[in-house]
């Protein structure tokens, strides 16, 4: 037997994915705060902020916060009552929606490499 994928299971996978990759990001990014005290370090950090690899991560992670919280609004929306016949058209609203914003904040994001 075969499991058929649905829109909510889908919706379900990806919101736990990015749920557990923003919460390894977490660690990273308190690791590079506290390299900022020191102006030495800060200023190496500062230098590898710039690298190509790391602004791709940043529009990285700009995707994983768009999933995550658009499928979470999404997911608000279902448990205050809104029919769960619902469910696909809002996951393809959030979907077009958060492919519109990452669009549009991926280009200031990836303006500094050219």
């Amino acid at each position: 037997m075969r499991y058929r994928w649905h829109t909510g299971s889908v919706a379900w996978l990806i919101h736990r994915i990015t749920g557990i990759l923003l919460t390894l990001y977490i660690f990273l990014h308190l690791y590079v705060l506290s390299n900022l005290k020191d102006p030495a370090k800060y200023s190496e950090m500062m230098s590898i902020m710039k690298n190509p690899l790391v602004v791709m991560s940043e529009v990285g992670l700009l995707g994983l916060v768009l999933a995550h919280g658009l499928n979470g609004l999404r997911v608000t929306i279902l448990e205050l009552g809104l029919s769960s016949g619902t469910q696909k058209r809002l996951f393809y609203a959030a979907l077009t929606l958060g492919g519109i914003i990452f669009v549009a904040g991926s280009l200031p994001l990836l303006g500094g490499l050219f």
